[in-house]
């Protein structure tokens, strides 16, 4: 495969949704392209703006965030899987208000009240990264409202 179709079909793989420098990475080492190229069709990509690791990182936060309410610990484990710097996750998550973590905690745990024991509830809301605390409160307040 040469370059400028390798270029072409990352463009269309950016292009579907947003992308980390990681997953490029991988692609191009998928359809082989030699990987004295990759770092140039990489800045190529990132020149043309089909790829920006801050962008990705900002996409997959509010996608984890409102989509699978997980917590502020499993989104950080999450983008250290994609190599993004870990500098970038901690700008990134400073943003994030607390009380969106605090109301995905709540939904979570009434979501999942009369279906769990309260163990199973805790081990679930753990895998999505909330402390043993957060998920203390969230069961509490649930309980209390039932």
């Amino acid at each position: 495969m040469t370059t400028s179709e390798a270029l072409q079909k990352l463009q269309h793989y950016c292009a579907y949704q947003e992308r980390s420098p990681f997953e490029v990475k991988r692609k191009l080492s998928l359809i082989k392209l030699p990987s004295k190229y990759h770092e140039e069709v990489i800045a190529t990509l990132m020149e043309e703006n089909f790829l920006d690791e801050y962008r990705f990182a900002e996409a997959f936060v509010r996608g984890k965030l409102n989509q699978k309410h997980w917590a502020p610990r499993r989104i950080s484990a999450g983008l250290q899987e994609h190599r993004i710097p870990r500098v970038t996750i901690d700008r990134i998550l400073s943003q994030v208000d607390p009380t969106l973590i605090e109301k995905n905690a709540l939904y979570l745990a009434d979501r999942w009240f009369n279906s769990k024991t309260k163990e199973q509830l805790t081990a679930a809301m753990q895998r999505r990264g909330y402390s043993f605390e957060m998920i203390g409160r969230a069961y509490q307040r649930v309980s209390d409202g039932k």
